[in-house]
């Protein structure tokens, strides 16, 4: 996998990850306009990880890119706890480990 590749992949999964945080803001009770706000940058977001996978998937194989989107499993709920304030159980970290362990196998 290049460098460049490698960018694709990771800011695919950041744009995705920040996309959700957004919608979770854009549910949350406040401003009609910031909630607007929040959920037009949730679409745009998605649209930008969706044309990064489809850069991405020019050149790179699904079987190695696939992996990536488990990062967002990491990613949204790590965000939730920091923008919202968001409890993470044992459990999160133990899934976190094995996601991070499974993305790792298959890289290799």
């Amino acid at each position: 996998m290049s460098p460049l590749e490698l960018g694709l992949c990771l800011a695919s999964v950041c744009s995705g990850s920040v996309s959700q945080l957004c919608m979770k803001a854009a549910a949350l009770p406040g401003r009609p306009r910031r909630r607007l706000l929040h959920l037009g940058a949730a679409g745009g977001l998605q649209l930008v990880s969706f044309a990064l996978v489809t850069l991405a998937l020019r050149t790179l194989p699904i079987s190695q890119l696939i992996p990536f989107a488990g990062g967002a499993y990491l990613l949204v709920p790590l965000g939730s706890r920091h923008l919202f304030g968001e409890r993470l159980h044992a459990r999160f970290w133990l899934g976190a480990l094995l996601i991070v362990s499974g993305i790792v196998l298959t890289q290799l």
